[in-house]
């Protein structure tokens, strides 16, 4: 894409693009000349995230504002609180979840942009869902930004980590 980019600004709780997903787009490819994604969000208590994934061209980065996130990379997990960063390169399996009573602040993206449309068209689908999830369309949505190759964090189960 990398077209020239114009300047925006928005007020506390807008969104770029794609209102209603979760999380909350920023800045899109559409908004960066492709150059990243950008995102913000709040994951209530006791919440497993994605299931074990890799991209297979885009970096992903997280930063918590508040409380504390649980992040997987590789066969690692680290429990990041405020003011803590973890940059997830392309092709390493990573997941993340809240195994805390609190709800976990945090922003991340994705380098180069492009992550929103997966996250619309895969919130668009639990939208509609009924019943358990389909593997096989779960694996569909997924097959243009990466793949799964895990489970999610089970939140109740969740081992220690090593503080960041």
């Amino acid at each position: 894409m990398n077209q020239q980019a114009v300047p925006y600004v928005l007020a506390a709780g807008q969104a770029r693009s794609h209102l209603g997903t979760i999380p909350a787009i920023k800045a899109g490819a559409a908004d960066t000349g492709g150059l990243l994604t950008f995102c913000d969000g709040v994951m209530g208590p006791q919440t497993p995230g994605p299931p074990l994934h890799v991209h297979h061209e885009a970096d992903e980065f997280f930063y918590v504002i508040d409380g504390h996130l649980l992040v997987q990379a590789g066969e690692e997990r680290h429990d990041l609180g405020p003011g803590c960063f973890a940059w997830l390169p392309r092709q390493t399996p990573h997941t993340y979840a809240n195994v805390s009573d609190s709800p976990v602040h945090m922003v991340g993206g994705a380098v180069p942009g492009g992550m929103e449309e997966f996250f619309a068209a895969q919130g668009a689908y639990f939208a509609r869902l009924q019943g358990p999830p389909d593997p096989e369309q779960l694996a569909a949505i997924w097959a243009g930004h990466g793949r799964i190759v895990g489970p999610s964090i089970e939140v109740a189960a969740a081992p220690a980590a090593s503080r960041a």
